[in-house]
């Protein structure tokens, strides 16, 4: 991510932290951004610590905002206003994708080009929409054309050095009885996964080998157990996706 991280550095983060050099230089953030990529590759965790990094106020809009229902164009033009009068801020609309999956809600992306087309005024041009997806085809073609969203990045799967950081972390502080795991197996093991995918595959390892702890099973390698835990994340994520390719053939 680090090609992304300095993206967002660029284009968003120094024009809301360096007020006189944005003043100086004609410098304002990207009023549009969207993050897209797989589900469980930091895309709403990069959001957070956008928000963190620029002390200004995080306003999030998520799956509890439910298009159709009656509060729900108040409740996202509430989130709008309370961004301008806190601004520096983030707008930041999680999973748009779902918001317009069903293709009703045209007037949604209406609103939202009239939104990021306010945002060009003077007194809001601290504010910063980020927009995060997973599937581009479930996006208005019109959003994605209007010229509103400024930067596009993309959050990827983890190649294997980034497994291996993220897996020490997950297993730093660990009991000395789980101490000799060969994380270069695991890194093997987990070909494709996203951070989200290895969370599991730690803490499940770490039950596996508890339970037959505790049942006075004959223990096996410490790595064996989280090799299982590899396992059936895999076998989740094969369910995952015949499930979402059925969805989408019903769809069809």
């Amino acid at each position: 991510m680090d090609d992304l991280i300095t993206a967002l550095e660029t284009q968003v983060v120094l024009p809301l932290e360096n007020d006189t050099l944005a003043t100086e230089y004609g410098l304002r953030p990207k009023r549009g951004v969207l993050l897209l990529g797989p589900p469980g590759t930091g895309k709403t965790t990069i959001g957070r610590a956008l928000a963190h990094r620029l002390k200004s106020r995080f306003f999030r809009i998520d799956g509890t905002f439910i298009p159709g229902t009656p509060s729900f164009y108040w409740k996202i033009e509430n989130v709008f206003e309370q961004a301008r009068h806190n601004a520096p801020a983030v707008v930041f609309i999680d999973d748009c994708d779902a918001m317009f999956q069903a293709g009703q809600e045209l007037g949604l992306y209406r609103y939202l080009l009239t939104m990021l087309d306010g945002l060009e005024s003077e007194g809001c041009r601290d504010v910063c929409v980020i927009f995060t997806a997973m599937e581009l085809a479930d996006l208005p073609p019109a959003l994605l054309r209007s010229g509103r969203i400024e930067l596009w990045l993309e959050t990827r799967v983890p190649d294997a050095a980034a497994r291996g950081r993220i897996l020490q972390r997950l297993l730093s502080g660990v009991p000395a009885d789980l101490e000799n795991i060969d994380v270069n197996a695991l890194i093997a093991a987990t070909d494709g996964f996203t951070g989200a995918d290895l969370d599991p595959v730690v803490s499940d390892g770490k039950k596996y080998f508890v339970a037959d702890k505790l049942r006075g099973n004959p223990l096996r390698s410490v790595t064996e157990y989280f090799l299982e835990a590899a396992h059936e994340v895999r076998q989740n994520k094969s369910r995952y996706a015949a499930a979402k390719a059925a969805a989408n053939d019903r769809s069809h």
